[in-house]
């Protein structure tokens, strides 16, 4: 069984929805987020992003969301500068959550009353690819949230709805808006090489690692595979910075675009009722023992296939996410079953004298 481990491995995280964003992306090339400014921290030492958080904090945007840990005391001097930085009212931090404990900036850097927010997105161990997020995390009788979350929550101020936590305390799937090139990226140069930055104004940035300015797309640092990625089987690198899918997650957070995801209820009832349907037609086809059955069979069957991977991918595209995965395996799979089933039935038939549609006196 170890010969079908490449194939198994090639559509590991594997969904097809993925090729929604793989055709909606070439067509927002150009389209520029005018809400979201990331700012690239790229690998500048303490004092420098203390500069450039100043620097911000002058120019009065909405929030400065600082997607950034400073795990270890270094330079006093400069742990001072970013202090001093942290002071600031309308500043969101991040820490991130581990197996072992919590990863978060140094006391001596960060206030005890600090607004902050995870880093992670997903907990689901299953798979490497950022499909969901989940924007509240119960650990004992503590809530934490998550960093995009935070941030959204300070943006919207009065106009945060308390159904917003019930509704992000499961994972949700992110609405992806675009990747780096989809926003307005501010470089080391641009902010410290200048008195005034009006774009920032009234605006959220977001600070974070992107990478260098003309290589980026080589450096997978803080790097995660997201359905954005050219090559969505196979092989391939990680695809969008951290700071990246933050930017996304508070965007649809904020412009209350979310994807609604069909109940699994629902899900459960067209199984069934998809199913049964298939399996009437092809039992009572199978009966006829006609000699284009099996080429029948499986014309329907990828007709079936296509068809529902259609209306995903529709309805996907309107912003409702419709699970047809287990429709279609559930269904496929038991058509394919009818001539077990039939050769069950002449068993129970000739020893049990058991009457059923095949068999019977």
């Amino acid at each position: 069984m170890s010969f079908f481990t490449p194939f198994n491995n090639a559509f590991k995280d594997f969904s097809y929805l993925d090729l929604y964003y793989a055709e909606k992306l070439d067509r927002n090339i150009g389209d520029i987020n005018k809400d979201i400014v990331l700012v690239n921290v790229e690998r500048l030492g303490r004092a420098e992003i203390a500069a450039m958080m100043t620097k911000l904090e002058r120019q009065k945007p909405k929030v400065i969301g600082l997607d950034i840990i400073f795990k270890e005391e270094r330079d006093p001097i400069e742990d001072r500068a970013l202090a001093q930085s942290h002071r600031m009212e309308n500043l969101v931090t991040t820490y991130s959550l581990l197996n072992s404990g919590v990863d978060s900036s140094a006391a001596r850097i960060s206030r005890p009353d600090q607004i902050s927010g995870y880093s992670n997105f997903s907990f689901d161990p299953t798979s490497s690819v950022v499909r969901n997020f989940q924007g509240y995390r119960k650990d004992g009788d503590s809530v934490q949230v998550a960093f995009g979350v935070a941030v959204a929550k300070f943006v919207m101020g009065e106009k945060w709805d308390g159904s917003l936590e019930r509704y992000l305390d499961e994972e949700r799937p992110i609405n992806y808006k675009g990747n780096r090139d989809n926003f307005l990226i501010l470089e080391p140069d641009d902010v410290l090489g200048r008195d005034t930055i009006p774009v920032v104004m009234n605006k959220i940035v977001l600070m974070g690692y992107l990478g260098h300015q003309e290589n980026h797309r080589f450096d997978i640092e803080d790097k995660h595979f997201t359905p954005m990625n050219e090559k969505f089987v196979g092989k391939s690198a990680p695809d969008t910075f951290g700071v990246v899918i933050h930017a996304n997650i508070i965007n649809m957070i904020v412009s209350d675009d979310f994807i609604s995801v069909v109940p699994n209820w629902i899900l459960v009832l067209l199984t069934i009722l998809f199913t049964f349907l298939a399996l009437t037609y092809f039992i009572w086809l199978a009966k006829r023992q006609l000699a284009s059955y099996i080429l029948r069979l499986n014309i329907v069957r990828l007709v079936f296939i296509a068809v529902f991977v259609w209306i995903a991918l529709l309805l996907f595209r309107n912003g409702i996410l419709f699970k047809t995965a287990g429709i279609i395996a559930v269904a496929a799979f038991s058509i394919g079953l009818i001539g077990y089933y039939k050769k069950l039935a002449h068993f129970l038939y000739k020893k049990y004298k058991w009457n059923g549609y095949f068999y019977q006196d």
